[in-house]
């Protein structure tokens, strides 16, 4: 490692002295993790990310940049970055980065104003704004902070995940087997480095609360709870948060039912107080949220005409017995319905399946076995229902509920067997079943087009999956003969052989890249910079944007540039219906623009268009800088960001001030009439005309507008979201409620004892 400083050791001991804190938490307020558990954990951080933690790599897939201008000209790397984490750097990285300039500025961050025409910020999932494993990662810039992030969702998925089986009265083997099954199945680790694995860590988490509360019942574990559903709230994927929220409540329901009503009573007033004291702590985002989100493009696509079902998708259950059957997008083929990352989240391992399996005939159940079974199958219906195209995107998250029931059903069959209550002739019969599905799906799949393409990948996890299930095999009948001291001896080797699996299927899909790759200038960027003002500072405002796939949207403002390009699920329907006329096709919800002599370009400021190299472009563009890296060409005389129309030929505008959320402009000599922009009204800007409200209206579309006086005035724009402040407000109450509900009043000392003694 030529380029490695001891300053790369940091991030690896952040988070090693935050688990020393979780661990010492624990030890004294709730229930001990025996140290050698944590010593598997961190040894599993280590063999996943050490290089990112230690050794100076991102865990970001930038190499996958070398694909589009400017950056072709960047060196190959191997292994090459994974292809299906595109998002990391074009849209989940330059969201979580304009949080962090927010914040660094001494600012609530409100408004996104680098991407498109503007948009929410803090009501922007992706931008996970509030959510504390992403506030955790802050010492380090984000580029670093990315595999700070990821370690801790799944150090703390392993962590609650074993509280949680030991308080379900699992010993510590199954337990660790059911923590590692879920801690490292594919929901996590495939989707780490996104919002939506947030939901994976809480759920464990949220459910060892509720149980707590229900055995314990103390303020602290009150306080675990809501702070569990507080940052699954702001987790920043609302689809997993809904199903968790069921799961939840339908866990603590079953709890519930097995009690007294006295104690009955008592957990559902301290399940819900916490329940609703997270929910109103975090209505500063939520608000926000929910009022952008039916005007959002996601949305929109989500109530058109739902398709038919494309052909196979009731095997989408075949992948969570064979994750690789359809080939992996990890080798850029895969033959399946959508990508190994969506389809094959639900494999947790072969004998954590195994295990699942044999739980369903069990004689003897553990208290909220049933209750997870049951969940296990309807998921399972529903993935087998083959429903259309909108509400398969629905279905397929379900694939973490199914996930976690694998884990919990595997654990608990694995005590049984530990206490020596499990029959073993089932075993072979449910392994001989399972061989059965998996060999079908290696050797029943095959390319369509080529037989033999992948064959390597496929066959060799057909022998790898097939060695983990003849293993824990013997070991489960090993522990069905043995005396009860060998069965814990066999049962303990089975979380090892679960970890082994998954590390071995999920770990290569977070490939390490070098730091030299970390978004770079070069010619075309670094002129942009110097033409656009990267700065920000006062100025015209304009905008670039690039032709077709070059420089991919949202790319720009991690460089501090505005493309008019907005490739985010939450964009604004009336910037998309806007930017029809010039959008030529679609990549997903990824824009490409062309039709450069549209109008439009110059009413939202672009002056300056990427091209690859070689292309040409009629005018009045003009080409303006030239290297092998891209061509960049200039629109004349793009309108500033705020602006007169038709405005008297005295009249003279300047922008003083050009702010994410406060734009000031200055009139000498104003005829009356009206202020235009090109900032996008989603109803949060507000107009002030010197230094008094005046009405905010919008013009041309959805953009923000305002009728200013004749004569010298100066018109601030500031971006002030009513919902976000009665969030504000709703979080306010909802902090004093908890103060009052769970901190006990103070009691005053004694007096002195009477003569006479106590009456």
């Amino acid at each position: 490692m030529p380029d490695w400083t001891p300053v790369d050791l940091l991030p690896g001991l952040w988070v090693g002295f935050l688990g020393a804190f979780l661990a010492s938490a624990l030890g004294r307020w709730y229930d001990r993790v025996p140290g050698r558990m944590f010593a598997v954990f961190g040894l599993v951080l280590v063999i996943l990310f050490g290089e990112v933690l230690f050794g100076g790599k991102l865990l970001l897939p930038l190499d996958t940049l070398r694909g589009q201008v400017p950056f072709q000209q960047l060196p190959p790397m191997e292994p090459h970055g994974n292809v299906l984490q595109g998002d990391l750097v074009e849209l989940v990285g330059p969201s979580i980065a304009a949080v962090r300039e927010a914040y660094g500025e001494g600012r609530w961050p409100l408004w996104n104003h680098r991407v498109g025409t503007g948009m929410p910020l803090l009501a922007d999932p992706q931008a996970q704004a509030l959510q504390p494993l992403v506030l955790l990662g802050y010492p380090f810039p984000w580029v670093r902070a990315a595999a700070v992030t990821a370690a801790l969702r799944v150090f703390l998925t392993l962590t609650f995940s074993f509280l949680l089986f030991r308080r379900q009265g699992l010993g510590e083997g199954p337990a660790l087997a059911g923590a590692l099954a879920f801690g490292l199945g594919g929901f996590v680790i495939l989707w780490v480095g996104w919002p939506i694995a947030s939901a994976a860590v809480f759920l464990p988490l949220i459910l060892y609360a509720v149980t707590r509360c229900d055995e314990e019942g103390g303020w602290r574990d009150v306080l675990l709870l809501g702070f569990g559903v507080l940052g699954l709230l702001l987790g920043g994927h609302p689809q997993t948060t809904v199903y968790v929220l069921l799961l939840s409540l339908a866990f603590l329901l079953d709890r519930a039912r097995q009690r007294a009503p006295g104690t009955r009573a008592r957990l559902l007033r301290q399940t819900g107080l916490a329940f609703a004291l997270a929910g109103m702590l975090a209505a500063p985002l939520l608000l926000p949220f929910l009022e952008l989100l039916p005007e959002t493009l996601r949305a929109v696509r989500m109530r058109e005409p739902r398709s038919p079902a494309p052909p196979g998708t009731a095997l989408r259950w075949l992948q969570i017995a064979a994750p690789n059957a359809f080939g992996n997008s990890r080798f850029i083929d895969y033959w399946g319905l959508e990508s190994s990352n969506e389809d094959a989240t639900g494999f947790v391992g072969t004998a954590t399946l195994l295990a699942a399996l044999l739980a369903v005939g069990a004689r003897r159940r553990f208290p909220q076995e049933g209750m997870v079974l049951g969940i296990a199958v309807v998921c399972l219906a529903l993935l087998l229902a083959g429903l259309p195209s909108g509400a398969a995107l629905l279905s397929r998250r379900l694939l973490l509920l199914v996930g976690f029931c694998l884990a919990y059903l595997g654990a608990c069959t694995l005590e049984r067997f530990r206490r020596g209550g499990a029959r073993w002739w089932p075993v072979l019969a449910v392994a001989t079943g399972l061989a059965a599905v998996i060999a079908w799906g290696y050797l029943g799949h095959p390319h369509p087009e080529d037989a033999n393409r992948l064959a390597p990948l496929r066959l060799g996890w057909l022998h790898w999956q097939g060695r983990f299930l003849v293993l824990t095999t013997v070991l489960l009948l090993a522990a069905g003969t043995l005396r009860r001291r060998l069965k814990g001896m066999a049962v303990g080797i089975i979380p090892f052989l679960v970890a082994a699996e998954l590390i071995l299927a999920h770990g290569p899909a977070n490939p390490p890249m070098p730091r030299r790759l970390a978004f770079p200038v070069n010619g075309p960027i670094r002129f942009l910079q110097e033409k656009l003002e990267a700065g920000y500072g006062s100025g015209a405002g304009h905008r670039l944007v690039a032709l077709r796939r070059a420089f991919p949207p949202n790319l720009a403002s991690l460089y501090g540039l505005t493309d008019v390009r907005l490739y985010n699920p939450m964009a604004p329907r009336g910037h998309v219906e806007f930017m029809a006329p010039v959008t030529v096709r679609w990549e997903g919800e990824s824009p490409q623009f062309g039709n450069l002599r549209d109008p439009i370009y110059r009413r939202l400021g672009v002056k300056y268009v990427l091209s690859a190299p070689g292309t040409l472009l009629r005018p009045p563009l003009q080409r303006v800088f030239t290297s092998p890296e891209g061509w960049i060409w200039e629109r004349p005389r793009p309108l500033p960001r705020v602006f007169l129309p038709g405005r008297a030929p005295r009249s003279r505008l300047i922008i003083s001030r050009l702010e994410a959320q406060w734009i000031t402009v200055l009139i000498a000599s104003a005829p009356g009439g009206p202020l235009r922009s090109s900032v996008y009204q989603d109803g949060g800007w507000k107009v002030l005309v010197n230094q008094q409200p005046f009405p905010a209206e919008r013009e041309d579309g959805p953009f923000l507008a305002a009728r200013v006086p004749a004569g010298d005035v100066q018109v601030e724009l500031l971006y002030r979201p009513p919902a976000f402040l009665i969030g504000l407000l709703v979080a306010g109450v909802g902090l004093a409620a908890g103060v009052a509900a769970l901190v006990p009043p103070p009691t005053s000392p004694a007096g002195p004892t009477p003569p006479g003694g106590p009456e």
